[in-house]
């Protein structure tokens, strides 16, 4: 227990370096490496040691060599992938003000679903007190999937908190890939919660949220490799389900069957002819605590253009049918 006999051997720092990078906890580090020898009698220091290393040498504190150390992180993942982006701006101290980055995989993601993207400035701060946000989309298995990432100002933050004013039953008939919600949000924080934390210098913060975004390439892997072993039957002969088993990938394919089989529930009360336009009124039933209840759409067809539209804006919202 001597401070003279205590050392961190070189496997025990490259193992420590490993597990801080992917968001173990110092005392879950220590433990392993205690219960690989048999017990912490049997190790040549305490977790004090552990942690100590990782402040010490692991993470960059001072707030001067904190921004020079996140240029040089940013710098060295350009040489590695050209697709990477990142953008600094500094004020005339050269202290921080707005940090923007974007990985090849979310750049290659940006060109696939950015038709809807939401900014979320309310994952808590780091070190600094700089608010942490990031850019959000839905792929094509109706999950969130990252765009980029960035630190602010407050004078920017509170810009983007005004956007709540901004009424989202104006721009119901926009499609918003089911965003409206606040699901994505909290979806998106679960995962940071597993890396990252408040305590965190800038660095740390970049780093950990390199494990978010391989977090997610997996998942949607994952998911694609499960697209491939099997599709999901029909419920019915229907041309149009069939035509949409073979456009939408199986998570999406679910939310598109079980519209389908709720049309079983809608009724046509009257059709009226309008110039070149159909109106239907379709009554729909719903059990409600047992209750039979009649939900009334109006749905307008176009004899011209062959447009369909709903007074629901499933589709045009969600895509939804």
């Amino acid at each position: 227990m001597f401070s003279a006999n205590r050392q961190l051997r070189m496997h025990v720092k490259d193992l420590i370096q490993q597990n801080d990078q992917a968001g173990i906890r110092p005392s879950k580090t220590y433990q392993a490496l205690a219960n690989a020898v048999g017990g912490p009698a049997n190790l040549t220091f305490t977790e004090k040691d552990v942690r100590n290393y990782i402040s010490r040498h692991l993470r960059i504190s001072g707030d001067e060599t904190d921004p020079k150390e996140l240029l040089k992180h940013f710098s060295r993942m350009k040489e590695l992938n050209p697709n990477f982006f990142f953008e600094i701006d500094m004020d005339e101290n050269h202290s921080i003000r707005n940090v923007f980055w974007a990985d090849a995989w979310c750049r290659a993601a940006w060109e696939y679903f950015g038709d809807v993207v939401t900014v979320d400035t309310t994952y808590k701060t780091n070190r600094y007190d700089m608010p942490f946000g990031s850019f959000v989309g839905v792929n094509h298995h109706g999950m969130f999937t990252l765009l980029g990432c960035y630190f602010i100002s407050y004078s920017f933050a509170d810009m983007f908190a005004d956007r709540h004013m901004w009424v989202p039953v104006f721009f119901k008939d926009e499609f918003w890939a089911g965003m409206r919600s606040t699901q994505h949000s909290e979806s998106i924080h679960s995962v940071f919660d597993k890396y990252l934390n408040s305590k965190s210098s800038l660095l740390q913060f970049v780093r950990q949220y390199q494990n978010c975004v391989i977090d997610k390439e997996q998942k949607e892997l994952e998911c694609d490799a499960a697209d491939l072993r099997g599709i999901i039957p029909c419920v019915s002969s229907s041309p149009i389900e069939k035509r949409f088993q073979r456009e939408y990938t199986n998570s999406m394919f679910r939310d598109v069957q079980d519209q389908f089989i709720k049309k079983a529930d809608c009724d046509i009360s009257s059709v009226n002819h309008h110039g070149t336009s159909k109106v239907c009124e379709v009554d729909q039933q719903k059990m409600v605590f047992d209750m039979s209840v009649y939900s009334r759409y109006q749905v307008v067809y176009c004899l011209q253009s062959s447009d369909v539209q709903c007074d629901c804006f499933m589709f045009q919202s969600n895509g939804i049918l």
